[in-house]
């Protein structure tokens, strides 16, 4: 496989990362993953701004180390060109760089580490219907920063660690009953055909999601009544659905939560509309891709 780091297009095996790197012992950095469907990159132009963001909230500078984040969309064509991919999922860090020793503060200026990887995945074809699946609710015990994509996710894998003990796949997190983000998803509501998600820059703070972006304009395109408001626990479990969202499966029917049924238990209108109206726009986007790409 081939990788991208630093600037360079290396095999995996001679790629080398110094173990000062402020990733390794810190977590000190962020990062993106972009799903690709025919080489058309899922909301690539916002994942490239998040990406820019991040870097920004986290102070890691990377303008003078030749790497701009609005790139990114080049970088990604070259990983897939390189590996003879179609279909895949393109991950993407930087950190703030290796020191000569381990400081909490950087003595120096750092270059920042810049790794990008790709790997195969599952075509459109595959994605017919919403996946079905369970979730917990926990108290969000992460810090409060949860807009930078930062590596450091120990406070989401703990809380999907308590997940997987219950039998679920995502735990959906609130601060004192008002309703944040899932461990690694967003989250939305319908009730009585009203589609509702989370503010993304209020109390608490979550990700600025892209399918979340997705499921949004979906939702206005097909005529369906949206919301951006505060959700309280409360509501969240007396939903008619609940739905995550996520790069990967574009937007998901929780139909278990916290071990009783959502709905009737499987995956609602609202929701199986949402997945028809995301999956559509893709195909049309790969679509046009293909035709525009010469023969």
């Amino acid at each position: 496989m081939k990788v991208h780091l630093n600037g360079r297009l290396i095999d995996e095996r001679d790629a080398h990362i110094s173990v000062l790197d402020r990733g390794f012992l810190f977590g000190d950095g962020v990062y993106e993953v972009v799903r690709f469907f025919a080489r058309h990159g899922v909301g690539l132009d916002a994942h490239a701004t998040r990406l820019a963001r991040s870097l920004s909230l986290a102070r890691i500078d990377t303008a003078r180390h030749g790497f701009d984040p609005h790139a990114l969309g080049e970088l990604c064509a070259s990983l897939l060109e390189a590996n003879a991919l179609e279909d895949a999922i393109v991950y993407l860090q930087v950190t703030r760089g290796a020191a000569r020793s381990r400081s909490h503060v950087p003595t120096e200026p750092l270059a920042p580490t810049v790794f990008a990887m790709a790997t195969p995945a599952p075509p459109l074809s595959t994605l017919v219907a919403a996946q079905e699946i369970s979730a917990i609710t926990a108290e969000d015990t992460r810090w409060t920063r949860c807009e930078i994509k930062t590596t450091a996710l120990l406070g989401n894998i703990l809380h999907l660690l308590e997940a997987a003990d219950s039998g679920a796949a995502e735990s959906i997190l609130h601060r004192g009953g008002v309703v944040g983000e899932g461990a690694y998803s967003n989250v939305a509501i319908a009730t009585r055909g009203v589609l509702a998600t989370p503010p993304i820059d209020e109390d608490p703070p979550i990700l600025h999601g892209t399918a979340r972006a997705d499921l949004l304009r979906a939702a206005r395109a097909a005529g369906i009544p949206s919301e951006v408001r505060t959700i309280t626990l409360d509501e969240l479990t007396g939903a008619d659905e609940v739905m995550i969202t996520s790069s990967s499966r574009l937007v998901s029917a929780v139909v278990r939560l916290d071990g009783r049924a959502v709905g009737d238990a499987k995956c609602g209108p609202l929701t199986a509309r949402l997945f028809a109206a995301m999956r559509a726009d893709i195909a049309a986007a790969s679509a046009a891709r293909t035709d525009a790409v010469p023969a």
